[in-house]
């Protein structure tokens, strides 16, 4: 399972490529609105997660790992 240290990790790889500032992914995360965020993105990043949300098989296989699993519990308290 993740730890602190690795799920703020992952927040910081996912801020640097949206190009947001971490605290705000954190708190879309929290909230489950990422809409904000993903305005940052360029048109072809913004393409690929709408296909990834699209596609409900991506979108489960992707849910599933264990980091997005820790990620997840770790931001449902």
């Amino acid at each position: 399972m993740a730890n602190n240290e690795q799920i703020n990790s992952l927040i910081e790889q996912l801020s640097q490529r949206l190009n947001a500032d971490s605290g705000d992914v954190k708190a879309a995360l929290q909230k489950g609105n990422l809409d904000k965020v993903l305005m940052n993105m360029d048109q072809k990043q913004a393409q690929k997660i709408g296909q990834i949300l699209n596609d409900p098989e991506q979108s489960k296989k992707i849910l599933s790992t264990p980091q997005a699993q820790a990620l997840i519990k770790k931001l449902m308290g």
